[in-house]
């Protein structure tokens, strides 16, 4: 049978659509339904979707034809700036605002775009996050200080690791490890609270987004891909405790 080549093309900017969300941190359910909506805006009359940790799949049907493609999309983290610029694309899209070749554009440049944040700005705002997180475990001001310093060296660590392809158990462990023992040590120089200043110190490595969206996965029904993302999550906090240990091993 001769497919429809528009079917070809619904397939695969539904897939596109579906692999920014699904790299950008969204759940089972937004990506399978980010797809579906795109497919049929384009003209399928039904659409049906397969989300899994690594790859998507979509089958789109018109009259008596059908066609099934699948695309391989690792996860990649979180980005809440490329999840809005796709949902807002999508309402043109289906409101007829936005062709189907400019909403491709728009896809395109979606997943082009450079971190919205440089990477020194990153650094500083999550230490002084974490400086933040000591402060309410009632650590004095030097706990402070010395927490944002060292949560902020943890932090580009992490960043530069994850930039060279290591795994997250790897930059996990490297980074809690770094960054307690950074912070530790200055703690114990100038703080009367070094033990507030070092459990504050590895807080930027929880993995917020990949637990919620596991546990939402699993409310969902979608207890496969939960699984995985709990699973993730597991691995950093895995990482965050050996990191932990070794810099205790080192701590006076």
């Amino acid at each position: 049978m001769n497919l429809s080549p528009d079917l070809a093309h619904i397939c695969r900017v539904a897939l596109a659509a579906g692999t920014l969300v699904h790299q950008s941190g969204g759940d089972t359910a937004r990506t399978a339904r980010t797809m579906q909506r795109v497919a049929l805006a384009l003209g399928a009359q039904t659409a049906h979707t397969v989300v899994s940790s690594l790859n998507l799949g979509v089958t789109v049907a018109h009259a008596d034809q059908h066609l099934t493609s699948f695309h391989k999309a690792p996860h990649m983290g979180v980005n809440f700036r490329t999840l809005t610029g796709v949902e807002r694309a999508l309402a043109g899209l289906e409101a007829g605002r936005v062709g189907s070749a400019r909403f491709m554009v728009l896809l395109d440049r979606l997943a082009r775009q450079p971190a919205y944040y440089p990477r020194w700005l990153t650094v500083a705002t999550v230490g002084l996050a974490c400086g933040a997180f000591a402060a309410l475990f009632q650590g004095d001001l030097a706990a402070v200080v010395v927490t944002s310093m060292g949560a902020g060296l943890g932090t580009w660590l992490r960043l530069w690791l994850a930039h060279r392809h290591y795994k997250p158990f790897i930059f996990a462990t490297a980074a809690a490890a770094v960054a307690a023992t950074a912070t530790g040590l200055l703690a114990a120089w100038w703080s009367a609270t070094p033990e507030a200043a070092v459990a504050a110190s590895v807080l930027f490595l929880i993995p917020g987004v990949p637990l919620i969206n596991g546990a939402a996965d699993l409310l969902t029904g979608n207890y496969l891909n939960g699984g995985v993302r709990l699973t993730m999550g597991a691995v950093f906090v895995l990482g965050i405790g050996i990191g932990m240990s070794l810099a205790l091993r080192v701590l006076p």
